[in-house]
């Protein structure tokens, strides 16, 4: 459980925080809830059974290309990625959103759509990520770390490096633009 995910964002009056709770089984999340009280927004997910915001099942993006997708995160983070894919000051570049404190609102974000790649910096622990991670799973997307490889949860350390969500389909090109 995170009780207030944002917390600076919350201090200072921002909407983008948010409550997030996930159960895990064998260091596997099985349920996850991200609430948005500000907007009484509630994104839910059981595994194998999709996932909702207030009630009604969502997907991610049917974005394909790198060129032209929607992108929040840390500043550097995505500032490497359009200088290795060479898209930064052309036609193609990528959109930029403004950077959502909560970091299971980024990744939810993602599993409605809204947000084609959310970036991660280092040192995210599990209860930031377990439940808004099943989300994205369950809507057609997943998080990485840059070698592509799941979080693992329950461990000794619950933290975790680089991260990245997205929509399966821009996984490769999109790991390619950070290694």
């Amino acid at each position: 459980v995170d009780p207030i995910d944002g917390t600076r964002a919350f201090l200072s009056g921002d909407p983008d925080w948010s409550i997030a709770v996930a159960l895990l089984a064998h260091g596997e999340p099985v349920l996850g809830h991200v609430a948005a009280p500000v907007t009484g927004t509630l994104y839910e997910a059981v595994a194998g059974e999709g996932a909702t915001k207030d009630g009604v099942p969502i997907r991610v993006s049917g974005q394909t290309a790198v060129a032209g997708a929607r992108v929040t995160g840390p500043k550097p983070m995505v500032d490497q990625l359009e200088r290795r894919l060479g898209l930064g000051g052309t036609p193609d570049a990528l959109v930029r959103l403004a950077r959502i404190p909560s970091l299971a609102l980024r990744l939810v974000r993602v599993a409605e759509g809204l947000v084609d790649v959310g970036l991660v910096s280092s040192d995210a622990r599990d209860w930031d990520l377990a439940g808004a991670d099943l989300i994205l799973r369950e809507a057609g997307g997943a998080v990485v770390d840059l070698g592509g490889r799941p979080p693992l949860y329950n461990q000794r350390e619950p933290i975790h490096g680089e991260l990245v969500a997205l929509p399966l389909a821009l996984r490769e090109a999109v790991l390619a633009g950070l290694r």
